[in-house]
């Protein structure tokens, strides 16, 4: 039998030693569903609320075949370990996103850990304009 409190102590005082405060934002929408721009032609947003977490990054593989070869390529999935609660009270979604780094990241997808409703991992995607 696994101690769920125990090991969730150990993850909110890793969490609390060494995480970080994470602004998220939800794009405003305009009458047919898409982002609204403002005047100057940024995109408009609101702010949710801010979770503590811990950033990590986790490693996937990317295989492109061409002809007869295959190239893998390794790739970082960033992600953001935090408490089950903060993310049930700001009512994540898939779809906002949050700055850090003078970079921007939509969440892909909320991860509830071992089904236990006290952990979760947020998967985070780059959002690059070509710029």
């Amino acid at each position: 039998m696994i101690n769920t409190t125990f090991e969730v102590y150990k993850i909110k005082r890793e969490i609390k030693r060494s995480g970080k405060s994470f602004l998220f934002k939800r794009p405003v929408l305009n009458e047919f569903s898409e982002p609204k721009r403002d005047e100057q032609g940024e995109f408009v947003s609101d702010n949710i609320g801010s979770i503590f977490g811990l950033y990590h990054e986790q490693n996937g593989s990317i295989q492109i075949n061409t002809g007869d070869t295959t190239q893998t390529r390794t790739k970082k999935i960033p992600s953001i370990l935090c408490c089950w609660d903060d993310i049930s009270v700001l009512n994540l979604v898939v779809g906002d996103f949050v700055v850090f780094n003078s970079n921007t990241y939509k969440i892909t997808g909320i991860v509830n850990i071992q089904e236990w409703n006290l952990i979760a991992d947020i998967s985070l995607e780059l959002v690059d304009y070509g710029i």
